[in-house]
C-alpha cells in the first residue's frame, strides 16, 4: 500500500514574515487592526488533517482576533462564501507582500527565459525585396456581375 501523505512544507523564514505586518483577513466587526498581534494564520489545505498542520505556504497574516475567528468563531456568523472570499484575498495579499519584500522569489526569477533570437541590422530601403501588390484583377479571369 502506498503512502499518500504529503511531506509538509515548512519555512520559518516565510512564517516570520508576518511580524510587523498588518492583518490581511480584516473580518468586519472582528479585526482590531494594528501590527502588534499579527501572526501567521494557517489555512486548511490539501495536507491538513490526520494530526498534521497545514503547510507554511498556506498562511495569511492576521491579527489575533481574526485568527481566533478564522479557527473557531465564524460558524453561524458569516457564510462559507464570505469566509472563502476573505481567505483568498488574504492569501493573495500575503503572497504579494512576501514577494515584494524578497522573502519569495518572483516567478521570473525561478525560470530562465528562452534565449532570445538575435536579429541582424535592418536593410536599407533600396536593398529590401519588393512586396508585389495584388490590387489589380488577375489576368485570364473575367468578372461578370450579371449572370
Amino acid at each position: 500500500m502506498e503512502n499518500f501523505r504529503l511531506e509538509p512544507i515548512r519555512s520559518p523564514k516565510y512564517l516570520n514574515g508576518a511580524q510587523g505586518e498588518t492583518c490581511k483577513l480584516r473580518f468586519v466587526g472582528v479585526c482590531h487592526g494594528g501590527i502588534e498581534t499579527t501572526v501567521a494564520c494557517h489555512v486548511h489545505d490539501v495536507g491538513f488533517g490526520m494530526a498534521r498542520k497545514a503547510d507554511d505556504i498556506s498562511i495569511i497574516d492576521g491579527c489575533a482576533w481574526c485568527h481566533a475567528f478564522l479557527d473557531h468563531g465564524w460558524v453561524g456568523k458569516i457564510s462559507r462564501t464570505v469566509l472563502l472570499e476573505h481567505i483568498i484575498r488574504g492569501l493573495q495579499e500575503t503572497l504579494r507582500n512576501r514577494v515584494e519584500r524578497g522573502l519569495v522569489p518572483k516567478p521570473t526569477e525561478l525560470f530562465k527565459p528562452r534565449r532570445k533570437r538575435t536579429t541582424g541590422p535592418r536593410k536599407t530601403p533600396k536593398d529590401r525585396t519588393a512586396i508585389h501588390s495584388h490590387r489589380e484583377w488577375p489576368t485570364g479571369r473575367s468578372f461578370n456581375p450579371d449572370p
